[in-house]
């Protein structure tokens, strides 16, 4: 069952086409991984399908429902949860604070409830122990499990993953890739953006490889590592790899 339908997607900047045609499909409990280089419209595609951005042509289809016909944008963005590269956490509440709000907000949870659900969330990406402590004074690797753990507690049926490492040292790395790899075994369908090749070629169910706002190629890890068609994917991965 597909989650994420994108057909002939477009789309401009100021007269610039980031976006010319993009199609692929997110089915039910795949990880699908947009690799690329960087301007290659990776983002903003996400962007598009979380509706922080409007497609110029084309259609995105999120679970059974033409995006462009949603009225309650905070109702759809609960059931499609995004993590950004920059943690977007709220500067001035608690870990806690953080991952109850939208409980409370858009779910209508009371307090009780949400805070039972966000120390399950918590405890699941390692970071229980940290419920009172302000992003300030965590690193950048445990404001990314926050992060993902504030997604999880909306119940979400697909998770959007924005290019979630790119702003961590490298020794942090890992504990934000082997708390996407546990969410992939319990079969979350998740879409991510990510320069972590060694976590698309294990993880993901599908790469798609974008370059210059078009999808070059798009196939299983093994097809797009080991025996990549077109030539631009080719020079990418020899570069990379």
């Amino acid at each position: 069952m597909a989650m994420i339908e994108v057909k002939n997607v477009a789309k401009s900047f100021d007269g610039l086409s980031v976006l010319k045609g993009i199609s692929f499909e997110v089915n039910k409990g795949e990880v699908v991984c947009l690799i690329g280089p960087s301007g290659s419209g990776k983002s903003t595609m996400l962007r598009c399908i979380n509706l922080l951005e409007d497609i110029d042509e084309g259609s995105i289809v999120v679970l059974g429902q033409d995006i462009s016909n949603i009225s309650d944008i905070n109702g759809f963005r609960s059931k499609v949860g995004m993590v950004f590269q920059q943690f977007n956490l709220f500067s001035n509440m608690n870990v806690i604070g953080n991952c109850t709000i939208a409980q409370k907000r858009v779910l209508k949870i009371d307090e009780e409830t949400a805070k039972k659900k966000a120390m399950m969330h918590l405890e699941h990406v390692g970071m229980a122990d940290f419920a009172n402590a302000f992003p300030s004074t965590l690193s950048g690797g445990q404001k990314q499990r926050v992060a993902i753990a504030r997604a999880l507690c909306m119940d979400p049926e697909i998770l959007l993953f924005d290019e979630p490492t790119s702003a961590l040292d490298p020794e942090m790395v890992d504990e934000v890739l082997n708390v996407m790899k546990d969410l992939s075994a319990q079969d979350m369908t998740m879409l991510v953006v990510t320069h972590e090749m060694g976590f698309a070629r294990d993880v993901a169910d599908k790469i798609v490889f974008m370059d210059g706002g078009v999808v070059t190629e798009q196939g299983s890890p093994a097809e797009i590592f080991n025996n990549p068609k077109n030539e631009r994917t080719r020079q990418f991965l020899k570069r990379v790899l």
